[in-house]
């Protein structure tokens, strides 16, 4: 009977279901993030679906030394866990006792590195604050040459006061300088071409960012697979530096996709890419995309120059509707860019045969077929941390194209278009802002009325449809403007999990002479909601003009307007 008895015993351990975990005690500590901890995710509330967080009975034990180790790292030297535990739950009682506050900090530096640790006096002493504290401290030597930099960094912690006292401690020795530069490369890619990609010159001066955005060069060429810097050979203050490229195993990549917008409605695309086209990171791409409001096609070929530059020759094939008219247009382009980190430059020849037809209104948007040769130039500088979803940083781009009435040329005119934006954030809290401005001058000849500044939409005013903002004519279709100025402010908060919220408000002014009429503003003012993907932010955003509540839109995107 006994042996029975031990052997259901057993059985029960054995087959004992997991129970519901609570925590008590946890003032300083929100209950999520200690589930955070144990790999457990705690619901929200409005997830009335979803069960509480279970733990296994066998694994108590290991939960309290992962909280416990977590409250120490957090600055709670003196926490204590225990346990409670029944047939119908786990409950680990916690202690958080007197925590472990920063009581003074010496930094002993030739460089300004106070910005770089993050712990201030009366913080708790947070351990990983601490550790990054002092990888800051390397990468800020690392970016001023001290590749052979000496560093003491120590924490004294008295459990009898709760005070830790803090030494940051660098001695910088000799600036170090880059050295030879090899290069191991495939056959299909010649080295010396991907060595002038590089942000560093033999002779320059040593620098881990420099280094860092060279990763970021290198890789932006599609037909590099794996890309190392090794600069562990050093001799000295001197550091050589071995560049090893790998080329992608399958140059050629097929893509298609469908997708939909609120400009431009249901779309899909397909296209075809060689990444290494005849060797040395050459680009040869042939696109096609389709949807409600334009159908287009273009072949492109993309040539790597040594030095940071490279030159796009593209053709191409575009029908768009517009509210009012068609317009379809044959073009070629040639562009000569200059890439450097944050910073490109570009000009080139744009020669475009467009045609204008089915227009209901031929007084303001002609029938007719013009030919435009235009030399253009643009300017980009962009810090954002990420393009699709940023949190941090700015751009300024610049765009300027004109042409002079000849042969070759239906027109002279001048056009510009000047945008910028600006975000800062403080942890999920993001605040940004957005300008645009543009002037197109016609002084002699036709210009195609697609070539006119439209405004509203998901990337514009957004208490308008797409390009239905403005004076419209007697169909009812927008005539666009002669000079535009739009501006955006946005605040972007976190709600829970992947969701975020957004306030945000736009105001536009246009005009049909060259600069933007001041006393006619169109307003918006509305809410939106981001659902975060690995691919960027689903974006839905509801607008309203504040002084007419009937004028509203609604827009749909995947990405951040800015």
């Amino acid at each position: 009977m006994r042996q029975l008895f031990l052997i259901a015993s057993f059985s029960s351990l054995l087959f004992s279901s997991p129970l519901p975990l609570y925590f008590k005690g946890n003032e300083h500590v929100p209950s999520r993030d200690l589930y955070d901890i144990l790999g457990l995710r705690m619901p929200y509330a409005v997830e009335v679906w979803e069960d509480h967080p279970l733990l296994e009975s066998t694994a108590v034990s290991q939960s309290v030394i992962a909280l416990v180790s977590y409250y120490r790292s957090q600055g709670y030297f003196e926490a204590k866990i225990s346990t409670q535990e029944d047939n119908t739950s786990i409950t680990l009682v916690i202690q958080e006792n007197e925590p472990i506050t920063v009581a003074d900090i010496q930094i002993n530096s030739i460089l300004d590195v106070d910005s770089a640790v993050t712990l201030k006096l009366n913080d708790l002493f947070n351990q990983e604050t601490f550790t990054e504290s002092k990888q800051k401290i390397k990468k800020r030597y690392g970016d001023h040459g001290y590749c052979n930099a000496e560093f003491n960094s120590k924490a004294w912690v008295d459990t009898q006061t709760h005070k830790a006292y803090l030494l940051f401690e660098a001695t910088p020795n000799e600036p170090c300088t880059f050295g030879t530069i090899n290069v191991e490369s495939t056959p299909n890619i010649d080295g010396k071409l991907t060595a002038s990609m590089l942000r560093f010159r033999e002779g320059d001066p040593y620098n881990l960012s420099s280094i860092q955005q060279s990763y970021e060069a290198l890789y932006a060429q599609e037909a590099v697979a794996r890309v190392t810097i090794n600069d562990n050979d050093r001799n000295g203050s001197i550091v050589p530096v071995l560049l090893g490229i790998e080329e992608a195993q399958q140059p050629i990549r097929f893509n298609a996709g469908v997708g939909y917008s609120s400009d431009q409605g249901l779309g899909a695309l397909a296209g075809i890419k060689h990444r290494n086209f005849f060797g040395n990171l050459k680009t040869l791409s042939l696109d096609t995309r389709y949807s409600q409001m334009k159908q287009e096609a273009s072949g492109t070929l993309s040539i790597p120059l040594h030095n940071r530059a490279s030159i796009h020759g593209e053709v191409g094939y575009v029908d768009e509707l517009f509210d009012g008219y068609r317009s379809k247009s044959v073009f070629e382009k040639l562009t000569l860019k200059y890439q450097d980190i944050p910073s490109s430059a570009l000009v080139g020849l744009l020669f475009n045969e467009e045609t204008t037809y089915e227009s209901v209104n031929t007084e303001d948007f002609p029938n007719n077929n013009l030919f435009i040769l235009s030399p253009l130039g643009e300017i980009n500088i962009d810090t954002r941390d990420k393009p699709l979803d940023p949190k941090k940083g700015y751009w300024i781009n610049a765009k300027a194209q004109g042409s002079l009435l000849s042969a070759y040329s239906d027109a002279t005119y001048f056009k510009t278009l000047l945008s910028g934006a600006y975000l800062e954030s403080i942890g999920e809290h993001v605040v940004g802002t957005r300008v645009k401005w543009g002037t197109l001058r016609t002084y002699d000849g036709q210009t195609p009325p697609s070539y006119r500044f439209y405004a509203g939409g998901m990337n514009s005013n957004r208490a308008y449809t797409y390009r239905d903002l403005g004076p419209k004519d007697l169909y009812g279709n927008p005539l666009g403007f002669n000079s535009l100025l739009e501006g955006s402010v946005e605040y972007r908060f976190p709600i829970y999990a992947s969701f975020r919220g957004v306030l945000f408000s736009d105001l536009t002014f246009g005009s049909n002479d060259y600069v933007p009429d001041y006393s006619l503003p169109y307003w918006a003012a509305g809410v939106g909601l981001r659902y975060v993907t690995p691919i960027g932010p689903i974006a839905l955003d509801i607008g309203v003009d504040p002084e007419d509540p009937a004028q509203y839109a609604i827009h749909f995107r995947v990405g951040e307007l800015f």
